[in-house]
């Protein structure tokens, strides 16, 4: 079970949004009622090999929380969720697939935030964007906070990083 995080200062806010079992379970639900199929927790963190193409979809989080939310998956992932998805075989990757991985990331960040009180009403998400290509990184701004924690769905690896800070008046204090 690998999970990667960042953070300077702990707050009882900041616990919360970091905890792996809020996470895990969401994950868990998601796809086991959505795609009908159960998710297992990587033992080793799972990089996209970017063969033949690597896809990040991207939910943006403002509000109570600015940061982002992210799906990374390698060519092979996205076509089994979209077929999963969609009931159908996927075998060329396209607007079809594009949406489907958006719309999974939009369903999993929108039931994590709903599993924190101070989120829930409080933290918007964007529409998805889903970004294709080999040899890329997602950059952005330093943050207090970043997550990474990787799964297992039909044999194919996903990676789901959340990373973010709070607004100024809404800094959390130590517990």
């Amino acid at each position: 079970m690998v999970t990667s995080i960042d953070a300077p200062e702990q707050s009882a806010l900041l616990t919360e949004v970091t905890d792996t079992r809020l996470l895990d379970q969401t994950v868990e639900e998601v796809f086991g009622l959505m795609l009908g199929t159960p998710v297992t927790v990587s033992d080793s963190a799972v990089a996209p090999t970017n063969i033949p193409i690597t896809l990040t979809a991207v939910i943006g989080l403002a509000g109570a929380l600015s940061g982002g939310y992210t799906v990374v998956v390698n060519e092979a992932t996205a076509k089994q969720i979209a077929s999963t998805m969609l009931g159908i075989e996927v075998t060329e990757l396209d607007s079809d697939v594009y949406d489907a991985l958006g719309e999974i990331t939009n369903i999993l960040a929108g039931a994590w935030k709903s599993k924190i009180d101070a989120l829930h009403a409080a933290c918007l998400l964007s529409v998805p964007t889903v970004v294709t290509g080999t040899h890329y990184d997602i950059h952005r701004k330093t943050s207090t906070f970043r997550m990474a924690r990787s799964y297992w769905f039909c044999d194919s690896p996903l990676t789901i990083n959340i990373f973010g800070e709070w607004p100024e008046a809404r800094v959390p204090t130590q517990a």
